[in-house]
């Protein structure tokens, strides 16, 4: 029998928008998944401690608590389910506060099921790494150390960087292969899990919300080059430029 892409994955849909409900939970069970759906932000924390999905699709704007409030709310009583965040907003900022609060990813309405699909299939597919322990050895570059068992970014000041879950797995990869340059192909398929050729700004924006990071928490040591028409790579700044930067 064909196995679908989704089969035995359970999903919370936070969603208040009737056509967008139906629209995934269609689609969601056409690839096999079993799909909840909860309209108001009010009671995110209580349906996801019962049904206990395995991950969960979030929409900023829910009426009485929006999606933000209601994911931190849920980060903070200790659970770490995944969640994927839907938002209208278009700025960078925007959607980096809706990523602080604890979300793994985010789509930008109006979004292809096909991307959405990508991004949950990696999203689920980092978490069971995780679980089995498949991580690395810390990397050191620039001033800075990463962490692939506890997943943090410490800089030179001890100071505890904080990446989103997509953003770390971008920066860990580019840090293997520090100074070489990365395709934008190999950076959508190997992390962000898309296959084939697929348009998507999701790259872009990731980079962007990275380099806004690097700048606040001064991570002055490293940065993120663009080789136009091929893809990044993470460079070390010289000895002179960083001390330059921190006098």
């Amino acid at each position: 029998m064909y196995k679908k892409e989704l089969d035995g994955v359970s999903i919370l849909v936070a969603e208040d928008d009737i056509g967008v409900v139906s629209l995934l939970r269609s689609f969601f069970e056409q690839n096999g998944a079993t799909v909840w759906v909860e309209e108001s932000g009010k009671y995110v924390v209580e349906r996801v401690n019962a049904l206990q999905p395995d991950i969960i699709i979030l929409d900023v704007v829910m009426p009485y608590v929006d999606g933000v409030t209601a994911l931190a709310r849920l980060r903070s009583s200790g659970n770490t389910t995944p969640a994927i965040m839907l938002t209208d907003k278009s700025t960078v900022d925007d959607k980096v506060s809706g990523l602080d609060c604890g979300a793994d990813d985010y789509m930008t309405k109006p979004f292809s099921t096909k991307e959405l699909l990508a991004r949950v299939k990696t999203v689920l597919r980092r978490m069971v790494e995780v679980e089995k322990g498949v991580v690395e050895d810390t990397i050191s570059i620039g001033l800075i150390e990463i962490n692939p068992l506890t997943r943090e970014i410490h800089n030179v000041d001890g100071s505890l960087v904080q990446f989103t879950k997509t953003e770390f797995d971008l920066l860990h990869y580019l840090a293997k292969k520090k100074t070489q340059v990365i395709a934008h192909s190999s950076l959508l398929h190997d992390v962000l899990g898309y296959n084939g050729a697929v348009e998507t700004k999701a790259l872009v924006m990731h980079i962007a919300n990275m380099r806004k990071k690097m700048a606040k928490h001064s991570l002055s040591s490293i940065k993120i080059e663009t080789v136009a028409g091929v893809g990044y790579k993470l460079v070390e700044a010289s000895v002179n430029t960083v001390a330059h930067l921190h006098t």
